[in-house]
């Protein structure tokens, strides 16, 4: 369980540092972290090494705080942005309401369509007959 704990960190870690698809690190790295502890719980009952569990322990939450933090960074900076975005449709209307901005396009007449023309089909071309070099006169 410890092999597997650490390998989960490792993964988990490593997956986390990708942005959008960090947040799926989290499953690994919790699966990864109880794992991680029921290794050390056990072998310490036994006084065994348990250096792997403990180093899936340290691993598996620093994958969540990781992941977490790039979600957060992300929600933070799309709020940002649809705030922004908000901020300038607000002015527009409010433009747009004051009398005499209104704006105006101008229409153009369109042109009534013309009947498109039968298309002629094509003369085939006579070949070219090569010509014969003439001979020279003596």
């Amino acid at each position: 369980m410890g092999i597997a704990s650490m390998i989960l960190g490792i993964v988990a870690l490593a997956v986390s540092f990708i942005p959008f698809c960090g947040v799926w690190a989290v499953i690994p790295a919790i699966v990864g972290l109880i794992l991680g502890i029921v290794e050390v719980v056990t072998k310490g009952k036994r006084n065994e090494a348990k250096g792997m569990g403990i180093a899936g322990v340290i691993l598996n939450p620093l994958a969540i705080i990781v992941a977490i933090t790039w979600w957060l960074l992300f929600g933070m900076a799309m709020n940002s942005a649809a705030g922004d975005f908000n901020t300038q449709w607000q002015q527009q209307m409010q433009q747009l309401q004051q009398p005499g901005n209104v704006p105006t396009v101008p229409i153009q007449p369109q042109q009534p369509m013309q009947p498109m023309q039968p298309m002629q089909p094509e003369q085939p071309q006579q070949p070219q007959q090569p010509q014969q070099p003439q001979q020279p006169q003596q």
